[in-house]
């Protein structure tokens, strides 16, 4: 019985280390790729929330010679 208690112990100790550390890294991978795609994706588009995000592509000078 002791020996039950023993790993019962032991894996709820392991998979409770396991679930902060994939929760610490999840947070990292949310936090880093937030802060490129601000850098490197985002720069592309300065006006993503602006105007130039509500026209289409048949409103844009292409389609007019």
């Amino acid at each position: 019985m002791r020996d039950a208690a023993l790993l019962a112990v032991w894996l709820i100790g392991l998979f409770g280390l396991i679930g902060c550390v994939m929760a610490a890294v999840a947070r990292f991978v949310r936090k880093d790729s937030m802060k490129y795609d601000k850098q490197f994706t985002w720069s592309a588009y300065p006006n993503w929330e602006g105007e130039s995000a509500k026209r289409t592509v048949t409103d844009t000078k292409l389609d007019n010679p």
